[in-house]
């Protein structure tokens, strides 16, 4: 095993374990909460709406300074210094500006005053995105995961602790607003801890202009993209309202793990990985190909099992009131599996420098899903959570296209590496989906929900091991290397 992969899987280790982590203290805490709100769906509604709008900020604010640092193998102090004083400069002016014009942008997406109001409190989060950028990519860059991990953990336990004790003492929708600025304030001034650097150095525009190059066009790339993926949320909230937009956030939310967080694990690791490749292309392909092979193996049993324990296992975990999100989780979660496997394309892209190329896919995406959700949408939260499903998958078919031509490698190849995961996960369904069906009525519904993961837990290895021998050694090999 070459010392770059080993170096990978250790990074990967670590950041996985904080992304688990973090996750089950998230969904943890929001089921303390959502016994402690009045009215739970409109909230988890107004802190969705909210928290999109300040998405776009975020990726704006960060310019793709971070990326180009990691991306670029010869950046100096003098870059440093650069990134840091542009980026804090656009983060602090963009959190002034949405201070300023909450109530435009509130009204203007999703017609509903609550959404202003808490607006202005989460324009912090800019601020803090800004700060930490610098720091936080030399992290990534120098495979420092374990730091960072420590960091994200940090951020979940913080935001559960404060979610948790604001909304005992009655806060209701601030409880979710306030854990949402405590998480990012932490992961921007915590960076500065284990990798702290002197700004105060002079650069110049030269310095600047390398950065802004490549990171302007993976900002664009980035904010289409973005805009994509939350069409869903800005068209219900503005069409359906905010309390159908809490109902479909908090499905979206639990799909969350495997589609943004392991994907945040990956990307961290194999995107300083995927550079370090650039200039051998066939090896690079060769990385990408194993990549989605083990978000896979780790995504798809996921997914399954979220369609599979919908029902009753979100209104145990959420109250009856919740329900409704159920249905709508089933729908998500091929959309959740395909938007995994679908993730690295974007970090070869911008490996390859080819952040352009990613702009001009990322648009013609936004387009096509606004005409799959537009026709959705007329069949409630439902209906566009299935829509979502369908575009997503044209999407995928489409960006693997492109990536096939510049990684050099083939579909045939790429289905290859997500057959492991796909026949076990299949097989696990049949295995749970006959149980569920003989015990139900039988068992109390924790008893089953518990019953129904040992059985996918058991189910899963076994089929691995029978229908891919060789990925089932490898993967055993990894996690002894991830052990050790």
């Amino acid at each position: 095993m070459t010392d770059l992969r080993r170096t990978a899987v250790r990074g990967f280790s670590w950041t996985g374990l904080a992304q688990g982590s973090g996750y089950l203290i998230q969904v943890g805490a929001l089921g303390l909460v959502v016994r402690h709100l009045s009215e739970p769906s409109r909230a988890f509604g107004t802190e969705v709406a909210a928290a999109t709008l300040v998405g776009v900020g975020i990726l704006a604010s960060e310019m793709g300074l971070g990326r180009a640092l990691i991306q670029k193998r010869d950046a100096y102090e003098a870059h440093l210094a650069a990134a840091f004083w542009m980026g804090l400069a656009i983060s602090c002016t963009l959190a002034a500006l949405l201070y300023l014009t909450a109530r435009f942008w509130g009204g203007l997406f999703f017609d509903d005053p609550q959404v202003s109001a808490v607006l202005p409190a989460m324009a912090w989060v800019l601020v803090f995105a800004g700060i930490g950028t610098v720091p936080r990519a030399q992290l990534e860059r120098n495979f420092r995961f374990g730091q960072l991990a420590i960091l994200d953990v940090c951020a979940a336990v913080s935001s559960g602790i404060t979610m948790v004790s604001l909304a005992l003492c009655g806060f209701e929708v601030w409880s979710l607003v306030w854990a949402f600025v405590v998480r990012h304030a932490v992961l921007g001034l915590g960076p500065w801890i284990f990798c702290p650097f002197n700004p105060v150095r002079s650069f110049k525009a030269v310095d600047a202009r390398v950065l802004v190059g490549f990171g302007g066009k993976w900002t664009g790339s980035r904010l289409v993209g973005y805009v994509q993926q939350n069409l869903d949320y800005l068209l219900i909230g503005r069409f359906l309202g905010i309390e159908a937009l809490g109902y479909y956030g908090l499905a979206y939310r639990l799909i969350a793990f495997p589609q943004t967080r392991v994907v945040q694990a990956v990307a961290k690791v194999t995107f300083p990985a995927f550079s370090a490749l650039q200039d051998d292309v066939v090896r690079l392909g060769r990385a990408y190909l194993s990549t989605v092979k083990y978000i896979a193996i780790l995504v798809f049993p996921i997914m399954a099992g979220f369609f599979l324990l919908a029902h009753p296992g979100l209104v145990l975990l959420f109250e009856p009131e919740m329900a409704p999100a159920a249905v709508v989780l089933q729908l998500l979660s091929p959309a959740g599996a395909l938007r995994s496997v679908a993730s690295p394309a974007g970090l070869v892209f911008s490996a390859l420098g080819r952040t352009g190329l990613a702009l001009i896919w990322n648009i013609a995406g936004a387009v096509f899903m606004l005409a799959a959700l537009w026709f959705g949408i007329s069949g409630g939260i439902t209906g566009t959570a299935l829509a979502v499903s369908l575009g997503v998958l044209v999407l995928t078919v489409g960006s693997q296209g492109i990536v096939n031509r510049l990684a050099r490698i083939s579909f045939g190849e790429y289905l290859r590496a997500l057959y492991p995961g796909a026949v076990g996960s299949v097989l696990m369904t049949g295995v749970v989906a006959g149980y569920k069906w003989l015990v139900t009525g039988v068992l109390p519904d924790t008893t089953l929900v518990a019953s129904c993961v040992v059985a996918g837990a058991l189910a899963y290895p076994l089929a691995l091991r029978f229908f891919s021998a060789g990925t089932a050694a490898e993967a055993l090999r990894l996690a002894g290397l991830i052990r050790r």
